[in-house]
């Protein structure tokens, strides 16, 4: 019989991470998945909060208070009393090293954008660079307050036609599937390149034509499509920004944003419940997370941001 994969969600004790324990809920409850909250206690990584608690520095005294501050989490996100099972786990670990390794049997790893403290950039920063770099499975980063459960708003995916957006590409899918909504995917391009330094001599460069320019993205949007969706697309009706499709019960909206990768992404995500990016792509979205794009749309995106390597 196939192994239940958890559901592990990043606990320390602050507002975001009670947020992704709420949308870690709402996502069990599409696939009965069971969540694993995790806090991480070693030196240096634990939440203030544990050290103010506990009676003593002893091991043991500050063990019970990871413990009991793990359980107050839980219970103030509302998962008692749920038909979602729920295992508390603490480790003596950094948070960053933790997380890896509870993501290596996970379903998905969901942390809060930021913590408490002296780990105040905790998921913005090392962490969450840490864990698009090194857990073997999908991260979901949510900022502010989450859902109590989807809403009929699109799962959004960017795509470059680059494998790692393909991979997202079918993992947001699934995603629009198991939530009944529309996946809406989308390419973002700049119409026009930039300019150079003002102060740097001028050379005749030849002329940008925007159609071409224009007709490219569409090119690389819908050889997206038909490669990451596996020749299960059948296009309906195609206009200059848009095409919509059906993949299996799944309608797609696939559009082209003008823009860079990052401001179109966040502008975009404005309408949906879920922005879903490849670990790494080409152009706009190399190195994503290790660089500015990353970092802009985790911080920005009005949603969660999943980062599917």
């Amino acid at each position: 019989m196939e192994t239940t994969s958890d559901i592990v969600v990043g606990i320390d004790a602050s507002a975001d991470a009670e947020s992704a324990l709420r949308w870690a809920r709402a996502h069990a409850g599409l696939t009965g998945r069971r969540i694993r909250a995790v806090l991480a206690w070693g030196p240096g990584g634990r939440p203030r909060v544990v050290d103010d608690i506990s009676p003593s520095v002893g091991v043991d005294d500050l063990e019970r208070a990871a413990s009991q501050v793990l359980h107050d989490a839980v219970r103030r996100a509302g998962l008692d009393g749920l038909a979602v099972d729920v295992v508390e786990r603490t480790v003596y670990d950094s948070p960053s090293d933790a997380l890896v390794e509870e993501s290596r049997d996970a379903l998905m790893l969901v942390v809060g954008a930021r913590g408490l403290a002296r780990m105040r950039r905790m998921f913005v920063g090392s962490v969450t660079a840490r864990c698009a770099q090194e857990a073997a499975v999908p991260v979901v980063v949510v900022r502010g307050p989450a859902p109590p459960r989807p809403d009929g708003r699109p799962v959004l995916v960017g795509v470059d036609g680059s494998q790692g957006s393909l991979a997202a590409l079918r993992w947001a899918a699934v995603q629009a599937g198991l939530r009944r909504v529309p996946l809406r995917v989308a390419h973002c391009w700049l119409p026009e390149p930039p300019l150079g330094p003002a102060d740097l001599p001028a050379f005749d460069l030849p002329a940008f034509d925007e159609a071409v320019l224009e007709k490219a993205a569409r090119l690389t949007l819908d050889t997206a499509l038909e490669r990451g969706l596996a020749g299960r697309t059948e296009t309906v009706a195609t206009r200059a920004v848009a095409t919509r499709a059906a993949v299996a019960d799944v309608a797609v909206e696939a559009v082209l944003v003008a823009g860079s990768a990052a401001h179109g992404l966040i502008m975009a995500a404005r309408s949906a419940q879920l922005l879903v990016v490849g670990a790494r792509g080409r152009g706009g979205f190399g190195g994503l997370l290790l660089g500015s794009v990353g970092h802009q749309v985790v911080t920005h995106a009005p949603c969660p941001v999943a980062v599917v390597r």
